[in-house]
């Protein structure tokens, strides 16, 4: 039976602050092996709270937090590959998306949201043609990981990889994002490694900065996606405020910071936009002398889509690679999960299978 979310007003603190979890535990009674034990199956081994070892507590625990901050509203399982598409309502009624991909290599990676909507309105998005309504608190992005580790769980799966790439510009709620990272990376909880998380932004310069200064062992993805100041603010209006310039003195920054480590650059081909050779010619110019990983991503239109924008054709793709790859670069060719349940990048929207 699933369980009823409670109103906002009557929202008790999150059972995902471990201090204050650790706390009541250890005023009952509970010594470090119950701790450990709880720890252990509740963070990281998705064990749903029903099944916890609680030690007697359970009630406890449950009377004195909120145990869900996201009601399950649609599960959308793909036909085709292994992704599911997540559709969640948050206690105050706005909506989010979470992307789990079962990777072929039998890796999982969980792609979670950081906005309801989105501050950014990248024309081929499908998230920023909706409305934004607010940043996520840092608990709502930790039970998005929370529900999904416990759904994988049933599966035998773990969750090995999160992206920041979901519903929302991650950088704008670095607040939010900062908290979440440090719970998912330090302490005893969740326990990832650095290494295994990744965060993706739209190309704030300020913010990309200083978040790579507080956590440089964090994977991070820049969205360039143009070779012009020109046809990137036709594409991104963020471009107006942290050009193509900006950019580049941010990423040779990155350099020292992340101490030569490798910083991905996402680039979405849209055919005769940004896909033809001399564009290539051109990136290749733009990162030289940057440790960068070039991912090619293709643009999954839906019906919400420009009518002047298409994706790069199989060739045209294949010949933008191959250009890149002359000039030394590490490129790889994404394939996005989902896109016949609308949960490929670009396509969160909020749509029901009833819609």
């Amino acid at each position: 039976m699933k369980r009823r979310l409670p109103a906002l007003a009557e929202q008790k603190p999150s059972i995902y602050d471990l201090p204050a979890l650790e706390a009541i535990l250890t005023a009952s009674g509970l010594r470090r092996p119950a701790l450990q034990r709880i720890r252990r199956q509740w963070f990281r081994e998705g064990v749903p709270f029903e099944d916890v070892d609680w030690s007697g507590q359970a009630d406890a625990v449950r009377g004195a937090f909120t145990e869900s901050h996201l009601e399950l509203v649609e599960r959308q399982d793909s036909a085709v590959d292994g992704a599911t598409k997540l559709l969640f309502r948050t206690l105050d009624g706005r909506m989010l998306e979470t992307v789990i991909l079962r990777i072929a290599s039998g890796r999982t990676s969980l792609c979670v949201s950081s906005q309801t909507g989105c501050t950014e309105k990248c024309r081929f998005c499908a998230t920023g043609a909706i409305q934004f309504f607010r940043n996520l608190h840092w608990y709502e992005i930790l039970d998005q990981v929370g529900q999904a580790s416990r759904l994988l769980a049933a599966e035998n799966r773990q969750i090995r990889n999160i992206v920041f790439m979901g519903m929302g510009e991650a950088l704008r709620n670095l607040k939010n994002l900062r908290r979440v990272i440090t719970d998912l990376t330090t302490g005893k909880s969740f326990q990832f490694a650095p290494s295994h998380l990744c965060v993706s932004t739209l190309g704030l310069a300020d913010k990309l900065v200083e978040f790579a200064r507080e956590f440089p062992l964090v994977n991070l993805a820049l969205s360039l996606n143009a070779t012009t100041d020109a046809v990137r603010q036709d594409l991104m209006p963020i471009n107006d405020v942290f050009n193509l310039a900006q950019l580049r003195d941010a990423l040779d920054q990155l350099v020292q910071i992340r101490d030569g480590r490798e910083t991905m650059i996402s680039y979405v081909l849209f055919g005769g936009v940004n896909d033809s050779p001399a564009d290539a010619e051109e990136l290749a110019r733009y990162l030289t002398g940057l440790p960068v990983h070039i991912n090619l991503i293709p643009f999954n239109p839906d019906d919400a889509s420009p009518a002047d924008l298409s994706p790069s054709t199989a060739g045209q793709t294949a010949t933008f690679q191959q250009v890149l790859r002359d000039r030394g670069y590490a490129v790889t060719r994404r394939y996005s999960l989902g896109q016949d349940v609308a949960a490929a990048c670009g396509q969160l929207a909020n749509r029901p299978t009833a819609c």
